[in-house]
Order: C-alpha cells, then structure tokens, then sequence
C-alpha cells in the first residue's frame, strides 16, 4: 500500500474498529482529491475481498450555495451552483438567514445566460436512491462519504441523520478547496497518530480539571486568560465507548471553552483568519482585545477581519470568544499549511473560535438566541499554561 491507501486502511480499521460490518463508501469525482481519495479507498476495500461492501460515484452532486453563514461565492464549483436549488436547501438556508431566491435574482441579473434557470427543482432521482440506500443501512455499518464540495441529501446534515440511526460516518468534506500543491500535507494529515492524540487529550484533561486558569500568551508576551474551563472534548480517532463513531477526517484537535462565557479577558495577536470562501488568510499579526468573553472594535483590524466583525456585529450584536482549540496534528503547520480554514484548525497550534456558535456546547446559550457564526483564527502563539504547568513551547506541546 502506498501512504494515503496505508492512512484508509487505518481509518477503516483501526479508527472505526470494523471487523464484518457493512461499508458503504459514497463519493463523488468533482474535484482532483475526491478522485485520488476515493481511489485509494476503492483499492482498499477490494482488497478485502468482502461481499458486505459497497461503492457507489454520486455523479450529480447538489452544489451548496453557501458555506455555514456565509453565501460561497468562491466555490469552485460557482458556476454550476444553481443546477439543483431544492426545497430543502431553500428551508435549511432560511434556517440560517440566507436566501435561494436572492442570490439567484443577483446572478442571473449579471449572467443573462442563467435566466432560463428554474429557481426550484425537484429532489433529484439520484439523490433520493442514495439517500434511501444510506436510511436502510443496518444498525452497526460504517459510511465514508469523500465529497468535493458537501453532500446534501436531506434538509439536516447528513452524518447528523446517520448517527440517529446508529450508523458510524467517516466524513470527508470541501476537498476541491485544496490545491494541488498541498495534497502531499493532506495525505500526510490522514496519518494513524491517534494514540499519541489521545495521550495529549488524557494530559490536558488532567490539567484542566485542577487548573484555576488556562492563559494564552502570544509571542508580544501579552496574555489571554480563559478562567475554569469545561471538560477537555477530544477530536482524536479514538471511539472507545462512545455510541456514534467518525468524525470530519483529518483528526486532531482537542478542545473547550470558559464555564462561564464572561470569564475571557486580555489581550492576544492573530495572525490567520478565514476569508469568506473559508481559504485562510495568514496576515501580520493584529491585536484583540477581550473583554467579558467580547472582542472589543478596534481601528487596526485588517480589512478582511474587519468585514467579518461587522457581520457578527450585525447579526449576533457581539462578537464572542467561545472555542478554545488545541490542534495536534503535525504535519499541518505555517510551512505546511492547508487552505481549508475547518482542516487547518489541526494545525499544532491555539485557535479559538468568534461568534456564538458551537454545536457542542451550544446549550449553554438559550436557543432563542441567534447563534450563526463560528469564525476559527489563530494566535500568533508564543506559550500555553494550564495553571502553572507550560503545555506549549518552542512551537509544540510539551506535555
């Protein structure tokens, strides 16, 4: 087996723990590395000569017209988004504030060619097979899904429908926004490392439920400080014990966030944040102010955070710190990156997320509250301390 084959092969058996389970792998050949993954998939699984497995291409995939709150004009596939405008994508984006029907007034002013486009279509055909085949998956089956863009099938999220049935998901997602030129660190990404992952995230965990404070300091020396937070969550390919296995695949990451919201003060440098197609921007390093868990406004935000603040400000009223993210994946780096804001999030590294929503602990904000951004950027790191114990230095974690 070469690498990526060697990192399926992985995924499959030792991540997921498969023995005689039902496989079904669904992908689509849109982009350059949805085709090379899902090849190295393909002669995985051939290679086990199994019955109880199947392979299907989607070979029309809805194109989503927008990444989470934000409508994806820089979406590889923009010239193709209207071919299949449903009414369930329309209901999910009215869900979070956007609208079909808008966007498509403002493309086909500009683009007479598209005038003739229905602005709702049926379900197509294809995509109600697929859905229909997933559904009635026995209890216990594992489905990998290799997706250029993001598969729509239904109005929730896909691997969010398969977890109620009990089916495991290896999710691999926005694979034609990264160039060719960094599918080498992507392979590399998919490496089996989880047993180390799960060493940090047992460490961390350690740390965290004695520690008064958890401080981030940038490399100008200035410090933010996160005061008891929640229990340490892990993104670590390890599913021992817990009732839906799979995750978005590259893995690595561990984190939390403050108990109590408000308990986010100091200061910290940015140096990356996500532009609006979600390709991430590495920039001079730029000051937040924090205060009561809240980014202050500041006249030195570069122009493309600025427009970002302005939209959590718009919708939200405030922009706040929630996530507090420890990426642990090694071969994601400045040197290493790669374009996808939610694949580089692994990097070794501190990223926290702005803006009210988190899917995990989003509880903790009543529901009548209007939760739509998640925003991930990272700090110009210099060190991390879990109470008085240093768990970063010199570019990586020391625990």
């Amino acid at each position: 087996m070469n690498q990526l084959e060697q990192a399926c092969y992985d995924i499959i058996t030792k991540n997921m723990c498969r023995t005689d389970e039902k496989v079904y792998l669904l992908y689509d050949t849109e982009s350059p590395l949805a085709n090379l993954l899902s090849s190295a998939y393909i002669s995985v699984l051939d290679s086990m000569h199994d019955d109880n497995i199947t392979v299907r291409e989607f070979k029309n995939p809805p194109q989503p017209l927008y990444r989470g709150g934000f409508v994806n004009q820089e979406n590889p596939h923009a010239d193709k988004q209207t071919r299949v405008i449903t009414s369930h994508n329309i209901d999910e984006n009215k869900r979070v504030w956007l609208n079909h029907h808008e966007v498509l007034e403002v493309k086909t002013a500009k683009d007479t060619s598209l005038q003739s486009e229905p602005q709702e279509q049926l379900v197509d055909p294809e995509i109600e097979s697929i859905k229909n085949e997933l559904i009635s998956l026995p209890k216990g089956s594992i489905v990998i899904l290799v997706q250029s863009t993001n598969f729509r099938l239904s109005t929730f999220r896909i691997r969010l429908e398969l977890f109620h049935r009990g089916i495991h998901v290896v999710e691999h997602n926005h694979l034609s926004y990264i160039p060719e030129e960094q599918f080498d660190t992507f392979i590399d990404c998919l490496v089996y490392r989880t047993p180390e992952y799960v060493r940090l995230e047992r460490k961390f965990t350690e740390l965290a439920e004695n520690a008064e404070t958890t401080r981030v300091q940038s490399v100008n020396g200035e410090f933010l400080t996160f005061w008891p937070v929640e229990k340490i969550r892990g993104n670590t390919g390890d599913y021992t014990g817990i009732e839906n296995k799979g995750w978005t695949f590259p893995i690595g990451e561990t984190f939390t966030e403050a108990k109590v919201l408000d308990n986010v003060n100091g200061r910290c440098l940015v140096d990356t944040y996500p532009r609006e197609d979600f390709s991430i921007e590495i920039c001079e390093p730029f000051e937040l102010v924090i205060e009561h868990g809240r980014v202050l406004p500041s006249p030195h935000f570069p122009p493309g955070f600025q427009k970002l603040y302005d939209w959590v400000i718009e919708y939200e009223w405030e922009m706040l710190v929630r996530e507090l993210g420890f990426g642990l994946n090694p071969a994601i780096s400045t040197t290493t990156p790669l374009r996808d804001i939610n694949f580089h999030e692994r990097k070794v590294w501190v990223h926290l997320s702005l803006g009210k929503k988190h899917g995990i602990f989003g509880k903790k904000l009543p529901k009548a509250e209007i939760q739509r951004f998640h925003i991930d950027v990272f700090v110009a790191l210099e060190s991390v301390y879990m109470g008085d114990t240093q768990v970063f230095r010199d570019g990586k974690w020391c625990v």
